[in-house]
């Protein structure tokens, strides 16, 4: 352990959020599970379009919170996230098992394009025996292993499993596996807990015990060795194919109940799993370590006893503890219990990370983790270690590396030359992006993670805009390989402020100018990015409309009013500052303003169901579209009026609903485009349906039967009131859901009924019932249409 240990568990359970730790690692796995089997953490639907737009929000999140590698689970059920000819494809993309993404894409291939385009890792999660979840249910697949062997095939208590006896079983994974480590880029090949099943397994594989001994006669042992073969099997076939590529393990973080002394729990190594992970790393048939300790520090499960013993039993293979992130959600963790593993896995020099359980966590940031992550304890990127058993050959640094324009683009970026091949025939796959302040760069200076800008995956990167201090900033580039052996660094170039961009369209002053106003100026010098700013006046105190992130030279601006004189100006930026603004221009727009509404007016009750919507005349207008909605965000199926081309500032309506919100709007129209909408007004109809009869008083309360019924689609409800008060009537489904309510409001004694139109409803039993003065009445009656 390192001499800091000490110092460092003196503070931790102080209060480590605002620790600031002065000595970041550079060199740090810090890794995200991403769990498919029941869409955990994605993809969230069966649309293609939206699973690789949500894959890309993920992957921006965990790269944002300062994750380098992801761990994506491609086989969850002997089945298959990616195209692959020996499992079919999974239920949990598609929603159907052995069917393809439609329209089709490689989720695999998509996945590892993006994750590297990042500078992120990307490791192919197995699970290697599992057949089903305990809670699947859909139809397999003819091509389905259960369908094809079911002599393979395991039922123990839930779960349901491949045979780990069977050398054919055996056989089949490591086929599976070595067919993605062909075929696709991966960076790793990772495997999980999921080894003899967590039901416990009785004597259901005596009869391979009894055909594949193996001399074993203890069948503990047996089993033990079984899953001892395969993971050596597979090891041995990834590094026949691809040396680079990364073997990991999480194993359940217990090797056996009592080790090290306190731990009190399920033994890994005997049963139910018969995993022995430290036979693993005595042969060295693993690349990297990460048992999953999902406990707190403190207890019978105590991490702080379990991570530092787990690093003792590595024989210099790496180790990445797995940490329970999602307790934080589950089991009310405070954020400070993740924060201090971390600082005791930095306290451990064995410790070179960690990996996280699950992604979606991130996307929450339960009790500000994330945000803490960020601004501390991440706030520096990493690189991911190096293993000196797979290669320790440095790559050659990038060559000729550049800041200007970028071809057909309308910004500056830095770009450089992939390096020359390195001795082993090696060049990079990734690339590390140095910033500095100074122009005396030191070599210990590439040392320190704080001039770390970026690790990027293409050889061309937009710097995000900043302010230097000096005015300037110094960029060197270095190369990684595959094993993340860092090259010397490339050429220094110096960034320095941005010239001022000069308006390009329209003419200061120009007229007639639609309802998307494009507004362009010409490529300033070592320009990344662009702020647009235009105002209602000359002084820019009333910013109409603002975009920060410009990285193009035209804009296509929006929503702003018609009939108006508007001010725009330009700035440009880039990482070492920004430019001073270009001069002022202004442009009038020619659609017309928006209107003003007269009737209804707004928040007003008991508007006549049969009414004229009126409102002003607005200059240079040629037509008006008009809306009523009964619901604020007039969306399509709550629209109850939506006409264009009205040239009168009148339109009447159609009979409305009784009793009911609804919210109008109108906005004009000429031939240089639509004005903005009118402010909205709300309005409820008056309920002209009730009607009193006010003789002969009732002197109880009484609910009638419906007449007609069956009705369609009107029928009249008829109830009495004998006390004054608010009396509701109100109709729901069978189902118990509220379809209409036809009154709400205080009421004298009388007799009352009440039309009931339900032309908008399906055929059924419907329930109408009335409240008053804490007495409820419900009957039944029936719609048959």
């Amino acid at each position: 352990m390192k001499k800091t240990a000490i110092a460092i568990l003196i503070i931790l359970f102080s209060s480590p959020i605002i620790y600031s730790q002065t000595n970041l690692p550079k060199r740090e796995f810090r890794g995200a599970w991403i769990s498919t089997v029941s869409r955990i953490d994605w993809p969230s639907n069966s649309i293609p379009s939206l699973q690789k737009a949500d894959f890309i929000k993920i992957l921006d999140y965990l790269k944002d919170a300062g994750i380098n590698a992801v761990i994506f689970q491609i086989r969850p059920e002997c089945d298959a996230l990616y195209d692959s000819p020996i499992d079919p494809w999974s239920y949990w993309l598609t929603g159907t098992q052995g069917s393809p993404p439609n329209p089709y894409y490689d989720p695999l291939e998509f996945a590892i394009d993006e994750a590297h385009k990042r500078g992120m890792e990307l490791h192919a999660w197995f699970n290697p025996y599992r057949v089903k979840t305990s809670g699947s249910s859909y139809p397999f697949d003819p091509t389905h292993v259960i369908n094809q062997h079911p002599e393979w095939v395991l039922y123990v208590g839930d779960d349901t499993v491949l045979d780990p006896g069977l050398p054919e079983v055996r056989e089949r994974i490591i086929n599976v596996i070595s067919d993605v480590v062909t075929r696709y880029d991966v960076d790793g090949v990772h495997m999980d807990d999921y080894f003899y099943p967590w039901a416990g397994i009785t004597n259901q594989d005596a009869g391979t015990f009894a055909n594949y001994p193996r001399g074993f006669t203890n069948i503990a042992d047996w089993r033990r060795d079984n899953v001892n073969i395969l993971i050596q099997g597979i090891h041995d076939a990834i590094g026949q194919i691809k040396s680079h590529v990364k073997f990991g393990m999480s194993p359940f973080g217990i090797w056996k109940n009592g080790v090290p002394p306190g731990i009190i729990g399920t033994s890994a190594w005997g049963h139910p799993l018969y995993s022995d992970a430290v036979a693993w790393l005595q042969a060295g048939s693993i690349d990297y370590f990460t048992p999953q300790l999902y406990w707190a520090i403190g207890g019978p499960q105590d991490y702080s006893l379990l991570m530092p013993w787990w690093a003792g039993q590595l024989n210099g293979r790496h180790f990445y503890p797995g940490q329970a992130m999602y307790r934080i959600i589950n089991n009310n963790w405070p954020a400070s219990e993740i924060i201090n593993q971390i600082l005791l896995n930095r306290a451990e020099e064995e410790c070179l990370g960690s990996v996280f359980f699950t992604a979606n966590t991130f996307a929450q940031n339960p009790k500000g983790i994330v945000d803490s992550l960020k601004n501390n304890y991440y706030r520096y990127k990493s690189i991911l270690p190096s293993m000196n058993w797979k290669d320790i050959i440095e790559p050659n640094e990038p060559l000729n590396v550049k800041y200007d324009r970028l071809p057909g683009k309308a910004v500056a970026g830095l770009t450089w030359d992939i390096p020359n091949t390195a001795s082993d025939g090696d060049s990079a796959s990734r690339y590390v992006i140095y910033r500095f302040e100074v122009s005396n760069i030191q070599p210990e200076d590439f040392d320190d993670p704080a001039n770390i800008f970026d690790v990027a995956g293409d050889r061309m990167a937009l710097l995000k805009s900043g302010i230097s201090p000096t005015g300037q900033y110094n960029i060197a580039v270095t190369s990684l390989d595959r094993n993340h052996n860092e090259s010397i660094p490339s050429n220094t170039i110096q960034i320095t402020e941005p010239e001022i961009p000069q308006l390009a369209f329209p003419v200061n002053g120009a007229g007639d100018q639609r309802d998307t106003v494009k507004l362009g100026w010409n490529y300033p010098a070592q320009s990344a990015a662009y702020n647009l700013e235009v105002a209602s006046d000359q002084n820019f105190t009333d910013v109409v409309y603002e975009n920060s992130s410009l990285t193009d030279t035209l804009d296509n601006v929006t929503g702003i009013a018609g009939q108006q004189t508007f001010y725009w100006k330009v700035q440009s930026t880039n990482p070492a500052g920004q430019s001073d603004f270009s001069e002022i221009r202004s442009f009038t727009t020619a659609f017309p303003a928006e209107p003003f509404l007269i009737y209804p007016p707004d928040v007003t009750p008991d508007i006549p169901v049969n009414i004229d919507l009126v409102w002003s005349s607005t200059p240079s207008a040629e037509s008006y579209h008009v809306q009523l909605a009964k619901g604020a965000d007039f969306a399509p199926n709550t629209l109850v009026i939506d006409t264009t081309g009205v040239t009168d500032t009148l339109l009447t309506t159609q009979t409305l609903e009784p009793y009911k919100f609804h919210f109008l709007r109108v906005r004009a129209n000429n031939s240089f485009g639509m004005g903005l909408w009118s402010e909205v007004h709300r309005f409820r109809t008056q309920n002209v349906t009730l009607v009193a009869e006010e003789t002969n008083l009732p002197t109880d309360f009484e609910l009638f039967q419906n007449y007609p019924n069956p009705f369609n689609p009107t029928t009249t409800i008829e109830f009495s009131v004998a006390e004054s008060g608010l009396t509701t009537l109100k109709v729901f489904d069978i189902l118990g859901r509220e379809v209409a309510e036809l009154v709400s409001e205080d009421l004298s004694p009388g007799r009352y009924s009440v039309n009931f139109d339900a032309g908008r409803l399906s055929s059924g039993i419907y329930i109408y019932s009335v409240s008053s003065k804490n007495k409820i009445f419900n009957k039944k009656m029936s719609l048959i249409k």
